[in-house]
């Protein structure tokens, strides 16, 4: 005898191929299957009881009136009829408009997963992201719930940036990471900062000098790097035709690499003291602000991706360039030593 076909699963139901899936495959695993039974047939409404028992009982309260009433009743009574029925319709107008409304929120709900599933690894961080919250809907500790709410707001704000293209780094290094890997990146063309020098110590840890040294690489590559060092007095008196010797040579080493070096007196800067701050350009792709306290520890780092950002950073660079005098013609000006 033929041996016996294998067992076959509902009509149109197929089997799950070995070895391959769809990135959204993990969230339709939890949706319901179609039922494989008939589609159950329901009746017109015309044929129901609350529509025939409603309208067998208006049809004889009519006929009645029509017979045994004056024509003032029967105006009335069919007055009121068109009032009910007007009502009706207006009344299902504004439930179909509600059920509209639900079956489009229904729809955008679905967009976000459909949007994400041709990302398979932000589609993950989505499925790990719903599970997380829905796990935590089961949980009914009044004092969990307050602490998870106001830790939900944070992580809301901080994705919200996100979506707008601008990351925030505080009271971390960690951003420099990310600086590095800009400066690092090949459609890199050209890298402006600004520098707001406070103190000697400014960049002279060991990630400041790391970070420098990405700064030479690129320069190495072929990117433009210019920078403009904003010294207090202190460190570069007024008079003095250069600075101080204790931040000189940190400037002189990066004119020596290639950088294009630029200088501007805080004082100088007094009426427009916007223009005082830590900046970085990469290109027309992002800039990049940071925040130092007195000991030039970073508090805060933010890297904006918005066109407008850069062309505001860019303005300002502008502003700032009137007021920079040129490291390189400053050295030329200098007595040569024997």
């Amino acid at each position: 005898m033929p041996p016996k076909p294998a067992p076959r699963g509902p009509i149109g139901r197929r089997r799950p191929v070995a070895g391959g899936s769809l990135p959204f495959a993990a969230a339709s695993r939890k949706l319901p299957l179609m039922s494989s039974e008939p589609h159950k047939r329901y009746r017109s409404a015309l044929f129901s009881f609350r529509f025939l028992g409603t309208a067998v009982l208006g049809s004889v309260v009519m006929a009645l009136v029509a017979a045994f009433g004056p024509p003032a009743a029967q105006l009335a009574v069919l007055g009121g009829f068109v009032s009910i029925l007007g009502g009706l319709f207006l009344s299902y107008l504004g439930q179909e408009d509600q059920r509209e409304k639900e079956r489009t929120a229904a729809i955008q709900s679905l967009a976000v997963p459909l949007s994400l599933a041709s990302d398979p690894e932000l589609f993950q961080r989505y499925q790990e992201i719903a599970g997380s919250l829905t796990e935590l809907g089961t949980r009914t500790d009044p004092i969990l719930r307050r602490i998870s709410l106001l830790k939900l707001a944070s992580v809301s704000e901080q994705l919200d940036g996100l979506g707008r293209g601008k990351i925030v780094f505080a009271l971390t290094e960690g951003w420099r990471t990310v600086y590095e890997e800009i400066l690092r990146s090949p459609d890199l063309r050209e890298y402006r900062s600004v520098s707001w020098v406070r103190s000697p110590k400014y960049w002279q840890d060991e990630p400041g000098a790391q970070s420098m040294r990405v700064n030479f690489e690129a320069v190495d590559r072929g990117v433009l790097v210019e920078r403009i060092i904003i010294l207090r007095d202190e460190l570069w008196p007024a008079g003095e035709a250069m600075p101080s010797p204790k931040i000189l040579p940190w400037i002189k080493e990066q004119h020596n690499n290639g950088l294009w070096i630029t200088l501007v007196r805080e004082s100088e800067l007094s009426r427009e003291s916007e223009l005082l701050m830590d900046m970085g350009i990469y290109g027309d792709r992002a800039v990049g602000t940071q925040e130092l306290d007195d000991t030039c520890r970073t508090l805060r780092f933010t890297l904006d991706l918005d066109p407008q950002a850069v062309q505001l950073a860019d303005s300002k660079w502008q502003r700032l360039m009137l007021y920079a005098r040129s490291l390189r013609s400053m050295l030329d000006q200098q007595p040569r030593q024997e």
